[in-house]
């Protein structure tokens, strides 16, 4: 008997569904496989829901480009075998499944890791996925790199020059009034006038938060305009122009450094977002979820774990290709 349209859908259901539109890739299901499919969606609503839901995911899915890095990492397909001599079954068509499955997950490895090479060699310092570190800089300042970020730098004559090439990083910087100590990132910089600060990378700029005395911020660098940030001030620069100071709220900003994030009244979208920048694979709300609002704290050492939590507190369901791959909808 069919549930309510609002129920969990079991395991055994999404799995079946998961496999029917795995079938069907590469090669057509046989007239038999067709039947067969259609008398499993007539029986059961939910069986219709799970199919709808992941065709969605499967179509998420298909936009990963197969590289030929991925291609020779792949176990070799076995020899074509004709349907009349070995027909297909349930067992077959699950392997044909978790194939692409596996498929799509090494392909974010991958690219992943393709991505990182120029930062690499550009590099003097990294963090991989969900790491944290702190690194001592020649002067002695300190610089907390958070997740996925690098930094470079150039402690030469009467200059401090620290590049932050990706990821965010958090400052605490040894005063030496004859050497400025300045920050570049994203096409600007931030020389700093007292101590602490945060800077982090965006698509296509930075932003700063200032959490001790104050900085300079110049955009772009070396002769576009400049504002100086004050203590408990934030502000963004992109390729809109130079953003205004205005008040930040710093303990949230710092929040990862301790180990959490906090989110007040933000959209699912971006809490899952933020989340999966500490998790090694792919994660992704799908449909209308994506505008649920959102208020809590969530430890970053587990990102799993957080995503969990978000599920279970928005009685939301998710469909996982192991944990490497969670696709959340409402």
């Amino acid at each position: 008997m069919a549930g309510p349209a609002d129920d969990p859908l079991p395991k055994s259901i999404v799995d079946e569904a998961a496999r029917w539109i795995a079938a069907a890739e590469g090669d057509a299901l046989s007239a038999e496989e067709r039947v067969a499919r259609d008398a499993w969606l007539a029986a059961d609503s939910r069986h219709v829901r799970a199919f709808s839901e992941m065709q969605d995911i499967w179509a998420h899915m298909a936009g990963v480009p197969e590289t030929p890095t991925l291609r020779a990492s792949l176990p070799e397909r076995p020899a074509r075998r004709s349907r009349r001599s070995a027909p297909r079954g349930p067992e077959s068509a699950r392997h044909r499944w978790t194939g692409p499955a596996l498929a799509a997950s090494l392909a974010l490895v991958f690219i992943g890791l393709a991505e990182d090479w120029p930062t690499r060699l550009q590099a003097d310092e990294m963090t991989a996925t969900g790491e944290r570190r702190v690194v001592t800089l020649p002067d002695g300042s300190t610089a907390q790199l958070d997740t996925h970020s690098a930094i470079a730098f150039d402690f030469v004559g009467n200059q401090r020059v620290v590049r932050l090439l990706s990821g965010e990083a958090a400052f605490i910087v040894a005063p030496d009034r004859s050497r400025p100590f300045t920050v570049k990132a994203g096409g600007g910089s931030v020389t700093a006038l007292g101590t602490r600060f945060l800077v982090r990378r965006n698509d296509d700029g930075a932003s700063v938060t200032v959490t001790e005395h104050s900085v300079r911020v110049a955009y772009p660098d070396p002769q576009g305009p400049t504002a100086v940030v004050a203590e408990g001030q934030g502000l963004r620069y992109d390729a809109g122009g130079l953003g205004r100071a205005a008040p930040t709220n710093t303990a949230d900003a710092m929040a990862w450094t301790e180990g959490v994030l906090v989110f007040k009244d933000a959209p699912l979208s971006q809490v899952v977002a933020e989340i999966g920048r500490y998790h090694r694979g792919y994660v992704r709300v799908l449909g209308d979820a994506q505008a649920l609002r959102v208020s809590g704290v969530f430890r970053i050492d587990d990102p799993v774990a957080a995503i969990d939590q978000l599920q279970r507190s928005l009685g939301l369901r998710s469909t996982r290709l192991t944990d490497r791959l969670i696709f959340i909808s409402g």
